[in-house]
């Protein structure tokens, strides 16, 4: 049974990764989030301590409060050391809490199905998580992402990235 303050209880919404960048991808995910599960008061996005190609956490926290303008007043992006690791830390420090855990699979990748069979397999100790499979379009990856900026292909990046007037703003950010 869960105890909350509030008369209603609404589950704690949490999507963690890298996102290193935020691409097209990750915002559709959040937006679709938002749109499936009106319920939600916070969703709190756990961004990875890692550094890859370059691109920090402290970059990809600023490219999401960019993005937060765009989505909802109910993200909370945190910094976080390894974001599984936020997530079930989370779920075991606040067992009477109702947690949706948000993940992200592009259609009809397998390498995405399997990475989230290999996330939740420890899920049996924590019946409060509840995993959300967010499914979006295809053809967005942080790797392509990443190469388009090593390769300083502005107009590829801008089809990775949200198409949002800060467009620029994001690719200072990471070149």
């Amino acid at each position: 049974v869960q105890t909350c303050a509030l008369p209603i209880c609404f589950p704690v919404t949490i999507y963690g990764g890298g996102f290193k960048p935020p691409t097209k991808g990750h915002f559709a995910v959040v937006k679709k989030t938002l749109n499936d599960f009106p319920e939600i008061d916070e969703l709190k996005i756990f961004v990875g301590g890692g550094v890859r190609d370059g691109i920090t956490q402290e970059e990809s926290i600023q490219i999401w409060d960019i993005y937060k303008k765009y989505l909802s007043d109910k993200i909370n992006v945190e910094p976080s050391v390894a974001p599984v690791k936020s997530v079930l830390g989370y779920a075991k420090d606040h067992p009477d809490e109702k947690i949706y855990w948000i993940l992200g699979a592009r259609e009809g990748d397998e390498e995405d199905l399997k990475d989230i069979e290999n996330r939740t397999k420890s899920l049996d100790r924590y019946p409060n998580i509840e995993v959300k499979v967010i499914t979006t379009a295809g053809g967005v990856s942080g790797t392509k992402t990443r190469a388009s900026i090593k390769s300083d292909n502005k107009e590829q990046f801008f089809h990775l990235i949200p198409d949002i007037k800060e467009k620029e703003q994001v690719w200072d950010i990471v070149s």
